[in-house]
């Protein structure tokens, strides 16, 4: 039993890291429950749950067959799924669009180098980050900005719209750099879905979602969905990844922790004092200690709202931590992709860090 502890801890670094992140900054401050955002912890679970069940009932087939038809070289793949991330996330969340792309592109690319299925799979993160940037409730520390400061609609979007405009433009310029190499995919022809199971898919999937953008009930209506999932498809509970949720529950705490040392707060109040200190500085903590505790710790210190919008929102690129959605997509290919999970992580922090010095000096100077 303590050899497969052992052996688990260390094949799920980032599990590990947010659990010893958590019990070490406890002693310093007593730890809060209270700060476990239990809406975003129980929203991937539920949306886990979804996305297995339209596996199961082979939609995400039939999407990958349709996307098989419209892609004839590596490229057009990739293309076709960043913009798809892109406009996804942008009308849906960042979660959503990796948790239902990443599995059909990795299912299309199993006859592509490794390298090939890194580049995509990067290009969808950093496309559902990008894409949800536009509007206040594709992300959550956007959503706390638009509130703490009192943001206009109107300024929010001469804000959001460039940042975003720029972000596509740049990964449509990184695929253009992807080889035309053939898709050699031999896909079986997608299976008729059942009307019943479709309109079952559907239903739950806009409820689910109408409830995570807060339009229902959420401690009403997840428990409901949740206890039907249950009904419709007991089994379908064991393809939730737990350890994903645990670490986002420990990272909770152990931002929570970090912004309550009063050492901590010190040092905040002293080094954003300035705009370019302010973007800069809050995309650098934004690697350390994920971008929405960022926000919300550099807000109290700081009026410069602006700035503090484009250095955690750029801060998204760069580390596995920096946002949580880079998480939930390192954690998608890990599964899929285990061999190749560590050349991930290099290749991803490439990517992520060059598009962000891009974008720092292209808003920052």
């Amino acid at each position: 039993m303590v050899n497969r502890i052992f052996t688990y801890l260390k094949s799920d670094v980032m599990f590990t890291v947010s659990m010893v992140l958590a019990v070490v900054t406890s002693f310093f401050v007593v730890p809060d429950l209270g700060a476990v955002n239990w809406h975003t912890i129980f929203s991937l679970m539920t949306m886990m749950i979804w996305v297995s069940l339209l596996e199961n009932a082979g939609v995400l087939h039939a999407v990958s067959v349709w996307l098989v038809s419209r892609s004839h070289h590596a490229r057009a793949l990739m293309t076709s799924v960043t913009l798809l991330s892109f406009f996804g996330a942008m009308l849906l969340s960042n979660d959503i669009a990796i948790l239902t792309l990443m599995p059909i592109y990795l299912r299309l690319a199993s006859g592509l180098s490794t390298q090939l299925k890194i580049i995509g799979s990067t290009l969808i993160i950093m496309a559902a980050n990008s894409g949800a940037i536009l509007f206040p409730f594709g992300k959550s520390q956007n959503l706390y900005l638009f509130g703490h400061y009192g943001v206009s609609v109107g300024e929010f979007f001469t804000w959001s719209a460039s940042l975003t405009v720029v972000s596509l433009i740049l990964m449509i310029i990184i695929t253009r750099f992807i080889k035309m190499e053939p898709l050699a995919i031999d896909l079986k022809p997608a299976e008729h879905v059942e009307n019943r199971q479709l309109v079952f898919l559907i239903c739950t999937g806009v409820v689910l979602i109408a409830t995570i953008f807060g339009w229902l009930p959420f401690n009403v209506v997840v428990p409901l969905i949740l206890i039907v999932f249950f009904i419709y498809n007991r089994k379908i509970f064991k393809m939730v990844d737990y350890g994903l949720l645990a670490t986002f529950l420990f990272f909770f705490v152990a931002t929570n922790n970090l912004a309550n040392i009063h050492m901590v707060q010190t040092l905040v109040s002293s080094l954003f004092d300035t705009p370019a200190h302010v973007l800069f500085g809050s995309f650098a903590l934004s690697q350390i200690i994920s971008n929405v505790p960022s926000t919300i710790l550099i807000s109290t210190f700081t009026d410069h709202a602006h700035e503090l919008f484009l250095g955690t929102n750029i801060g998204g690129l760069g580390t596995m931590i920096a946002s949580m959605a880079n998480l939930i997509g390192f954690r998608v290919y890990r599964q899929i992709e285990p061999d190749s999970s560590s050349t991930f992580l290099k290749l991803f922090m490439v990517l992520n860090f060059v598009m962000a010095a891009v974008l720092l000096v292209s808003f920052g100077l």
